[in-house]
């Protein structure tokens, strides 16, 4: 990204200014890898928004973070995909790091 990019995270349409984590990591041919995520909890319906932005543009993901029961059916298979998600965001952090380091 540019030298001048940042991020902007929003739930429900508020800008956040906690629970969120930047990464940057310059490569071998000047450009910067940047990685933004939120670590949140949430009780009901929530919408996520993260901008990234920079004098060369900008890009916004969304996402909408749907709370069921929790005597829902589909509890076992929510907490097994969250499990995957866990430790592929662990799995890249050390990927991150690795990086960081061999840099």
């Amino acid at each position: 990204g540019p030298d001048d990019s940042y991020f902007v995270w929003k739930k429900n349409g508020e800008k956040m200014k906690a629970c969120i984590t930047e990464q940057s990591h310059m490569l071998f041919d000047g450009r910067v890898h940047v990685l933004s995520w939120v670590k949140d909890a949430v009780s009901e319906n929530t919408e996520y928004k993260c901008s990234f932005i920079s004098k060369v543009g900008n890009v916004t993901s969304e996402v909408l973070i749907t709370v069921e029961d929790k005597d829902s059916a589909g509890q076992d298979g929510w907490t097994k995909e969250f499990d995957t998600w866990r430790s592929a965001i662990s799995e890249h952090d050390k990927m991150m790091q690795n990086w960081r380091k061999t840099w």
